[in-house]
């Protein structure tokens, strides 16, 4: 891994802001006192399309909001000015609008949140956009995932600017159905790639107008096996079917679907199973069918 360096110092940029943002608010009396504080200090660099900036305070004790120390993010995205979040230093998610768009940071590991940042290219399409990563000033690490556009979310936790909280209990059969074909659909891509979510519930699924993604990637991994995927899609199903989410006619449908677009990963895991070959795909959703009910 390469090394970090603020090597850049901004100073006079630094002192520009500083005066900037305090000349704006001295009209504004009847603002929080937090909302005076600005960083005492601020250097940039660029490596390659990776943005990082450090920023000083005079004041690192707790507080009612949360002071960004440092933060690196992709160039083409609007983080500049982001080194303040009005939220609890420490809390596991925080949803949040900065410049008129939504993003969701996730307490982890600067290990975890470094490997996902530069693996955000790798699993496109199936997850989040991971767009950054920010520690702060209390020294708790963060990754941030942007939110392109109106979305729908069965975690609470999230349910702020662009994302909407969406109750299950709302959602009709059809409805259940359809959602169960996409998350099926998202998983076979994955594991196409041999990503594995790690964990998985109604809370790591991200909904948009026509698509649907999966968020909170904190356990996410490579899989050591091929098989292992399919174990994983495995415990998915017998999740959904524990809540009463998906009828029968929707694990048939999920595990056919799989089974055709994984074949290798599913004979291997047939194999491993039974210890012969499937003769055709059948005997692999057959068993695979089989397990999820026992």
């Amino acid at each position: 891994m390469k090394k970090m360096e603020y090597s850049e110092s901004r100073v006079s940029d630094a002192g520009e802001i500083q005066e900037t943002l305090d000349a704006g608010k001295q009209d504004e009396s009847q603002l929080p006192d937090f909302s005076k504080e600005v960083p005492k200090s601020r250097k940039r660099s660029e490596h390659g399309d990776t943005v990082h900036i450090h920023y000083g305070w005079k004041d690192t004790s707790p507080s009612d909001i949360l002071k960004v120390e440092k933060i690196d993010f992709r160039k083409d995205e609007d983080l500049e000015g982001l080194y303040r979040i009005a939220a609890r230093d420490k809390a596991d998610t925080i949803c949040f609008t900065h410049n008129n768009t939504t993003y969701i940071m996730r307490k982890t590991l600067h290990e975890i949140a470094h490997a996902l940042y530069n693996a955000r290219g790798k699993v496109k399409g199936a997850v989040e956009s991971i767009v950054g990563y920010l520690k702060s000033v209390l020294g708790t690490v963060y990754v941030i995932a942007k939110v392109p556009e109106e979305s729908w979310s069965f975690d609470k936790r999230i349910s702020k600017g662009n994302v909407n909280y969406v109750d299950v209990d709302t959602l009709e059969t059809k409805n259940k159905s359809r959602l169960v074909e996409m998350i099926t659909e998202k998983l076979a891509d994955l594991h196409a790639n041999n990503f594995i979510i790690g964990r998985f519930s109604l809370n790591n699924v991200l909904l948009s107008q026509d698509d649907v993604g999966f968020t909170d990637l904190r356990k996410l991994r490579v899989s050591r096996k091929k098989s292992f995927v399919i174990d994983e899609f495995k415990s998915v199903l017998q999740y959904l079917l524990a809540i009463g989410f998906v009828s029968k006619e929707d694990i048939y449908c999920s595990i056919a679907y799989y089974a055709e677009r994984n074949k290798d990963n599913c004979s291997e895991w047939y194999k491993e199973r039974s210890g012969k070959k499937p003769k055709d795909e059948l005997d692999i959703v057959t068993r695979l069918e089989e397990e999820v009910y026992n």
